[in-house]
Formats: C-alpha cells, structure tokens, sequence
C-alpha cells in the first residue's frame, strides 16, 4: 500500500507537471534554477567519464535532463511514476527529435535490471520523497544496475543549510538536540581538503521518520534531508565510493532577505555557483547538494 509520502508525491506531481516544466526551463533573474544546475552537474559527470553508452535518470520528470544526454549521442531512459511527466517528457523528445531519449512510466522498484543495465544512472530530486527502507533499496538497485565504473549522481536537500537559514528548520534543529554535530560536520567539511576523507565523522542521526518539514512549496509534508557525511555513509555500506560532492544553490543571505530581496540573493547565488567545484567550504550554504559515487 502507497504511504502518506508517495500518495502526496504522486498527487503533486501530476497536478504540477506543467509548472514544473516551465520552472525546469526558467531564465527568470530573481530565482535561482536548481533544476538546471542539477542536471548540469550530471551532464558534467558523463561528459568527465572516460567513456559513457547508456544513462538512466530515476524520477526524470519533464525529461530535461534525459533529452540533453540524448542529444550528446547517447541513449538516455527516463523512469518517472507520474504519466503527465511522462508525457511531456515525450513531447519534448519528439520535438528535438531524439530517438535515442526513451521515457517510461514506472517505479524503479518494479523497473528489471536483469537485461539493462547503465554507466550512469541519476536521480535529482528523488531521495528526499521516499522512506529509508525505499532509500536503502534504491541504492542496493542502483549498484545492481550499474556496470562496473559506473557512476551514480544522487542530488539531496541539504540538512546542514538548516543550520545556516535562521528560520523553523534551525529551531527544529535545535529543539532535537542535533545542532551541534551538524555544526561540527559543518566546519570539519570547511577545513578538509579532500571532503571525501570524511565518511567516519560522527554526525547528527537521520531525521525522525515521517518528519513532517515546514511548506516550500511543494505539497508534500514529509521531505528528507541528508549531510553529506550522512549520504556517504549509506553509500559507502552499500559498495559505492563517493568521488565528490558539490553545492548547488549557494545562498550568501539568510531565505528571510531573499524573500524581500530576490534578485539580491539571485545575484549573489549565481556569483558563488561558479565556485562550487574547487571550494568545498562553500557546501554548509547550499540548500541542495550533489554526490558522485563509483561502482568500482
């Protein structure tokens, strides 16, 4: 039976299908693209890759990111459980023309890895909407579904930026304890020059189960955020070696001064954006993040 999450998920997501694809394409000077930067990231892994032949990306949405590795000449499938998704998702690929861009409207628990297996496999957006025990197995079919070298691109809400945004979700931190290993974790990723070396740090625990997060405007009440240290850790015990993480949505200013000054904030983030890859110091003020994990 689908729990409270995924009913809310599923249910926001066909609604919202055509929103989340203009905002997928958005150039507006006063919201930062999270969704473009994601993907770029992706796209900047296949295209550092020795080598890349196949590419699935788990919860593709609008197909964005499906079609531009399509376009770079290699076949891409999308999954995505929502059929309005899907079927903008094929209208795009249509209209590019791209062949090679195939979109399927199905769960990646019930997705068959015993004959396709990929060299990437991507999921932006995805962790932060299911439970654990679907987290756990998520990564478990990930490594399965990955050739050896492969590489899986996992974005995540960022649980340390909760420290650093002033509002109920440091209040939250505070009332459970937690703040003051995240605040560790926090300068311990500031200090070290390789963030990697950090997977046997001593961080907060996971989240509540079934936390329910204050509204950002997706409707769904229960959202999880990791650490990075947190997410290297699952991978690590299941087989994955974590090459990188890297910040995306830098905030120089509080979401309080963003809210009445926008452009200000906008400004600023797209400035520490193209920093992002050589200064690590940077990922406690990003509300998002991105991992890059090997399958040796």
């Amino acid at each position: 039976m689908a729990k409270k999450q995924q009913i809310q998920t599923l249910d926001y997501f066909k609604k919202h299908a055509g929103e989340w694809k203009e905002k997928a394409a958005s150039d507006s000077e006063r919201r930062f693209n999270v969704i473009k930067y994601r993907n770029q990231y992706v796209l900047d892994v296949v295209a550092s890759r020795a080598a890349t032949r196949s590419v699935l990306d788990v919860g593709c949405g609008t197909g964005d990111l499906v079609c531009d590795i399509a376009g770079m000449g290699i076949p891409a499938t999308g999954l995505d459980f929502s059929d309005e998704m899907i079927d903008l998702a094929q209208k795009e690929a249509s209209q590019r023309n791209l062949p090679t861009a195939d979109f399927i409207c199905q769960s990646i628990f019930d997705y068959d890895f015993s004959s396709n297996t990929f060299d990437v496999i991507a999921a932006n957006g995805f962790i932060e909407y299911i439970s654990y025990d679907e987290r756990d197995r998520f990564f478990e079919l990930a490594y399965q579904g990955l050739n050896p070298g492969g590489s899986l691109v996992v974005g995540s809400r960022n649980r340390l930026f909760n420290l650093f945004s002033l509002n109920s979700y440091t209040e939250k931190e505070i009332s459970q304890g937690t703040a003051a290993q995240l605040l560790a974790e926090a300068v311990a990723i500031a200090a070290a020059p390789d963030i990697t070396q950090l997977a046997d740090l001593e961080t907060a625990p996971l989240q509540p189960m079934d936390t329910e997060h204050t509204d950002t405007g997706i409707g769904v009440t229960t959202r999880y955020q990791y650490t990075p240290v947190q997410l290297m850790r699952l991978l690590n015990a299941r087989g994955f070696s974590v090459r990188q993480i890297f910040p995306v949505h830098i905030h120089g200013v509080n979401p309080a001064f963003k809210g009445l000054h926008p452009e200000v904030h906008f400004s600023i983030a797209m400035l520490l954006q193209d920093y992002g890859y050589d200064h690590p110091s940077l990922i406690p003020y990003s509300s998002t993040f991105m991992v890059h994990a090997f399958r040796e």
